[in-house]
């Protein structure tokens, strides 16, 4: 039983024009609302279930058949569960790299396995909770050693998630590293589960990969694409070096750059060959889907 105030089924009808035998179908035949029920069988609704009540008659009233205005609100109600259970998971690994404690900290990383599919705990918990940290640092609300306790640690459970991904072995092989200057290979892993979850099967040659490395690695695994990560804004000099040696080590095989030092070099990138990857996950999956329809 929740702490809030909760109402009848004779309020729930006042409130939100829906009669109480509909009311009652609903529950029945859809499972929305899910009421509380005392233990004489009286249902009892918090403001949630009435929210779903009104969900469920503006979808209605709008013309949508009532199954499947039910399974729009079992969606958003699902959705929202998630968001929570996220939001959770984020506070708890914040709350233990401020605390600078390790048990808890591997803890919450062990919890995060079940909060569903590795892209899903990417994108909802570690890139949110490392972009947080790394705002708290900047803030000198933590310490630089606490970020670096919390990355090292991210980024092994990064790798395990990854390690856990299901690829098909035809899947078309792509190469990720960071160039030779860049020591930062958290971004690496997070493309690496999406383009896995994209059924690409990715390879991760990390941080510091000098072009020569590279340009063997191209040969050497048949890659079809290679995904390249510069967070370090280069010296003009510097940049002109390094796409020249890393285009020389694509050769023929397609090339993008993306990362937050990638901004100076677009223009070069472009005139290379290379491709810079878009800012958005949309369009960067669209990307790939060319690449590997392409692919030789």
């Amino acid at each position: 039983m929740t702490n809030e105030a909760l109402v009848r089924i004779q309020v729930v009808a006042g409130e939100t024009g829906v009669p109480e035998p509909t009311l009652r179908a609903w529950e029945r035949r859809y499972g929305i609302p899910t009421p509380e029920r005392t233990t004489a069988g009286y249902r009892l609704y918090g403001r949630r279930e009435i929210e779903q009540v009104h969900q469920m008659r503006a979808l209605c009233d709008s013309g949508v058949a009532p199954a499947e205005a039910a399974r729009r609100v079992q969606k958003l109600k699902k959705k929202r569960a998630t968001t929570d259970f996220a939001a959770a998971a984020r506070q708890g690994l914040l709350d233990a790299v401020a605390a600078f404690d390790i048990d808890a900290l591997e803890s919450r990383i062990r919890q995060t396995f079940f909060l569903g599919n590795p892209l899903a705990i990417v994108e909802g918990i570690i890139e949110p909770t490392l972009r947080d940290i790394g705002t708290r640092w900047q803030r000198g609300e933590i310490t630089i050693a606490q970020e670096h306790f919390a990355s090292q640690r991210l980024g092994l459970l990064l790798q395990d998630l990854l390690r856990l991904m299901t690829i098909e072995p035809t899947a078309k092989r792509v190469l990720l590293a960071s160039f030779a200057d860049d020591d930062h290979e958290l971004g690496l892993y997070s493309l690496a589960i999406r383009l896995a979850h994209w059924q690409w099967k990715p390879i991760v040659l990390g941080a510091r990969t000098p072009a020569d490395s590279l340009g063997a690695a191209v040969k050497s695994t048949n890659a079809s694409a290679v995904a390249l990560s510069s967070t370090i804004e280069p010296t003009r000099a510097r940049a002109i070096d390094l796409v020249a040696t890393y285009r020389d080590a694509c050769a023929d095989t397609p090339w993008v750059v993306g990362g937050s030092g990638v901004a100076s070099m677009e223009k070069m990138i472009r005139a290379a060959g290379g491709i810079v990857a878009p800012p958005d996950g949309v369009r960067l999956r669209a990307l790939f889907d060319d690449l590997r329809r392409n692919a030789r």
